[in-house]
């Protein structure tokens, strides 16, 4: 029985959330435990992929519009394979911070291409997109389990080759979906993203949300670097930080199933409260040493200080810009406010990881508290944004 060009796209999709959900949790563990890095070059591994991507990723979207979104796809996979592979031997920690950067460079790179198969391949059938984003979800929370269950049994050694293998079925399931795919994924010169840009960001209102927004979201820095490392020095096993990465993107998963019902009648600046409230109390409670009983109940705050900011974030946009100008809102809001913001607090969490980890894991897990100051910071803005509304666009069929 063949197999629908739409469950090739679905399965493309999860392929490569098989190795994204690995590599955010994993990754840095094995920088600090193998190759000996400090936190500094950890963050700063990924603080470069970030700035990176500003100019590589308008460069990418140009490859897949003129040479076809399934190679491009399928060649940005190689490139993180390859770098997994090369991470294997022994090497200079200087080599092996190179590598760490290029991988996280193409899983940078790696999830619109992935979206724009989805929204491609599953035009004309079913699973539709949203049946294929779950999907590619469900792959994401696989990974965070089954590379818990690795790091548990066999040490961090080994997530490289869970990544390894997981990278080479990602680099082949995109040759699968159909060809073509060129108007899914938006074509635009570097320095016409950012001229134009600045023109949306001069609209009343539109900057200060934005940056509220990608406050809170960069408030995330310390856990997308810190948190696996963090709860291994706290004692707490790799299947439970395995279960524990899953718990807080499964809370986020079902938010965002249930937002059209359950956020129906709630604006957008409301959105970011809850959001930002979300955060202030999950990295309060991560700044000290808890029971993993109580860090499952906090993880579940990911559905507010991630999907309720994004969900508010891209009403937002909606509500404030004409279609045609929603796809340079969404690419402009990653690379050049979200982007940026979320490199600044990821160094700076890599500086302080080093400087309080003298004090033991009672000192360590404080750095939680300089994501605190962080979303403070973006909370303060949604009220001047709310003191500057935008007059809504004509609603969106």
């Amino acid at each position: 029985m063949a197999v629908s060009a739409s469950w090739r796209a679905a399965l493309a999709a999860g392929a490569v959330n098989l190795v994204l959900g690995a590599n955010l949790p994993y990754l840095p563990v094995w920088m600090e435990r193998v190759a000996g890095m400090s936190g500094a070059e950890i963050a700063g591994a990924s603080t470069l992929a970030i700035l990176i991507r500003i100019f590589a990723g308008p460069l990418t979207a140009g490859i897949a519009q003129d040479h076809g979104l399934r190679g491009t796809l399928a060649s940005v996979m190689v490139v993180a394979l390859a770098g997994y592979a090369l991470l294997v031997p022994e090497s200079p920690r200087a080599v092996d911070f190179f590598l760490c950067v290029l991988v996280y460079s193409a899983m940078n790179l790696v999830g619109p291409l992935f979206e724009a198969v989805l929204v491609f391949g599953t035009r004309n059938g079913r699973p539709d997109y949203g049946e294929g984003r779950a999907i590619a979800s469900a792959a994401f929370v696989a990974a965070n389990l089954g590379g818990g269950a690795i790091l548990g049994a066999y040490g961090p050694d080994w997530i490289l080759f869970y990544l390894i293998a997981a990278s080479a079925i990602a680099a082949l399931a995109p040759m699968f979906t159909k060809q073509g795919a060129r108007a899914a994924v938006a074509r635009r010169p570097l320095i016409s993203t950012f001229t134009d840009s600045f023109t949306i960001y001069r609209m009343p209102g539109v900057f200060m949300y934005l940056l509220a927004a990608a406050l809170i979201q960069a408030s995330h820095g310390a856990y997308y670097a810190f948190a696996s490392n963090i709860w291994i020095a706290q004692g707490i096993d790799g299947g439970h930080i395995g279960a524990l990465w899953a718990i807080g993107v499964a809370a986020e998963i079902l938010l965002l199933l249930l937002s059209r019902k359950l956020l129906k009648d709630m604006n957008y600046y409301a959105m970011l409260w809850l959001g930002g409230i979300g955060a202030l109390i999950r990295w309060t409670a991560a700044g000290f040493v808890l029971p993993v009983e109580a860090v499952y109940v906090f993880q579940t705050l990911h559905a507010a200080s991630f999907a309720m900011t994004h969900i508010g974030t891209m009403r937002f946009l909606q509500a404030a810009l004409p279609d045609d100008k929603l796809s340079l809102a969404y690419s402009a809001n990653g690379a050049l406010i979200f982007g940026p913001a979320m490199a600044v607090t990821g160094l700076a969490s890599g500086i302080a990881y080093d400087a309080l980890a003298p004090g033991g894991i009672e000192s360590q897990t404080k750095l939680y508290w300089l994501m605190v100051l962080v979303t403070l910071t973006g909370v303060s803005l949604i009220w001047r944004a709310s003191r500057e509304p935008i007059t809504p666009v004509e609603p969106h069929p």
